[in-house]
């Protein structure tokens, strides 16, 4: 990160007052942790679920004050405490780094692509990144840094040599989008899909449509819209939006799609890709990448060299080799029913001569419809090729008990804690086997794993 900013323009670009210190000095950076500071930087003190950094700056505050200054709330502070050389106060230390962020990116001149939707986020954002690195700089959202916190500190990596920008956003509530979109400034906008994530807050698909489509509303009149045409609730956004919509999917009626056997078409060329990921989920999010490659104008030998450069990244599947020779594939960074059920297809269709096991957990966020759902899976799993199942979770049993209804042939295992099953699960692990583990990031089931 490089500001090249005075304390005084960090003060009004954050919408707050410089209460301490010289105006015209410089600010390097800023940052967010007080265990990493250095002499030029600002320290955002930020209020977070746990820890308030507020609380890090009273008389033993010894960390942060290696720095130049910080930005704090206004009368946060204890009085008559130490004070660094700068000091700006601000009403949330939140909204002022959106507002810095925002201002930030206002500074460039480049094309950004934002990337929501309730399945493929990430993996889209990479697949992405890898094609446009591959014509100029690109930055890039760090991890799943997709958030009112992730979004801005993403945003503020931005360099003059940078030639595209390409972010995650992220929602769990309305608004949530438009919040972030007016930081990051996409001028494309991609929504991978739409499915059952959230409605613990969202309540009906249709606000969760709404909320996604906040997307498509942030975009300026110039903007393309990179829509799911598959998707029932998405495909209805191409006649309103007309030649700025470019649609992807695996059907021919898509400007660009994924065929199974590994061929791209991306406006009538066709290209052969070799992913490195397996499952439609993957052709999925591989056309997405390649839509928003061939809105940016990025030339067809570069969009297919960049997926064919993805790899899996970790927890989403990732896949592991046990020491008996058995194949893990471990997909634990979230789950919601579509992306479950895509999951389990896509490992069923990639180990069709391996006898598999399922390591299944609580898909969480799903409101009143928890149940239903749960139950509506383990139906469904009761019909699938595969040679045991071991859920475990709260919600889960639900799914047990529609499992064991449906009469499987194959033996269930259900516990409140994995750590009831694990060990007959550890028993069970050999060269002929494949094991598919996924459950929400809240379930913890890379420890799962990580205990195979």
């Amino acid at each position: 990160m490089k500001l090249g900013m005075t304390w005084g323009e960090l003060a009004r670009a954050a919408g707050g007052r410089l209460a301490l210190g010289n105006a015209n000095d410089a600010v390097d950076s800023v940052s967010i942790d007080t265990r990493a500071l250095s002499a030029a930087q600002a320290f955002w003190a930020l209020k977070g679920s746990r820890v308030d950094a507020h609380d890090l700056l009273g008389a033993g505050a010894a960390p942060a004050r290696r720095c130049a200054g910080w930005v704090v709330e206004k009368d946060r502070l204890p009085s008559g405490g130490w004070r660094p050389a700068h000091l700006v106060e601000v009403v949330s230390t939140l909204k002022a780094l959106q507002a810095l962020a925002a201002h930030h990116r206002r500074r460039f001149e480049l094309p950004v692509v934002g990337i929501t939707g309730s399945n493929g986020k990430t993996t889209t954002k990479e697949m992405l990144k890898c094609i446009c690195r591959r014509v100029g700089a690109t930055c890039a959202s760090p991890g799943n840094w997709n958030n009112q916190l992730g979004v801005p500190l993403s945003v503020l990596e931005l360099l003059s040599e940078h030639r595209y920008g390409v972010f995650e956003l992220a929602d769990s509530h309305p608004g949530d989008i438009a919040e972030i979109a007016a930081v990051a400034g996409p001028t494309i906008g991609v929504i991978t899909n739409l499915g059952a994530d959230h409605l613990e807050f969202y309540g009906t698909m249709e606000a969760n449509f709404k909320a996604k489509s906040e997307l498509v509303e942030s975009l300026g009149e110039d903007g393309k819209a990179v829509i799911n045409a598959d998707d029932p609730w998405l495909a209805g956004l191409e006649p309103r939006l007309g030649a700025r919509a470019v649609t992807f999917g695996l059907s021919a009626r898509a400007r660009v799609s994924f065929e199974e056997e590994g061929s791209l078409i991306v406006d009538r060329h066709k290209l052969s890709v070799k992913l490195r990921a397996f499952g439609a989920l993957s052709r999925y999010n591989a056309a997405a990448a390649a839509a928003a490659a061939w809105a940016l104008g990025i030339d067809l030998e570069s969009i297919r060299a960049g997926l064919e450069e993805y790899a899996p990244s970790a927890m989403r599947l990732e896949t592991l080799r046990h020491p008996s020779g058995c194949a893990i594939v471990l997909d634990a960074y979230n789950a919601n029913p579509d992306s479950m059920r895509a999951a389990l297809e896509a490992f069923c269709a990639e180990y069709s001569g391996r006898r598999k096991l399922l390591v299944l957990g609580d898909m969480k966020e799903l409101g009143g419809e928890s149940r239903r759902f749960h139950a509506e899976l383990g139906g469904w799993l009761a019909k699938l090729p595969v040679d045991g199942v071991f859920l475990a979770g709260p919600e889960m049993k639900a799914a047990a008990d529609a499992l064991c209804g449906g009469k499987p042939g194959f033996p269930v295992r259900y516990a409140l804690n994995p750590e009831e099953w694990l060990a007959q699960l550890k028993g069970e692990l050999g060269p002929e086997r494949a094991v598919f583990v996924k459950a929400s990031r809240a379930m913890r089931f890379e420890n799962v794993a990580q205990a195979l």
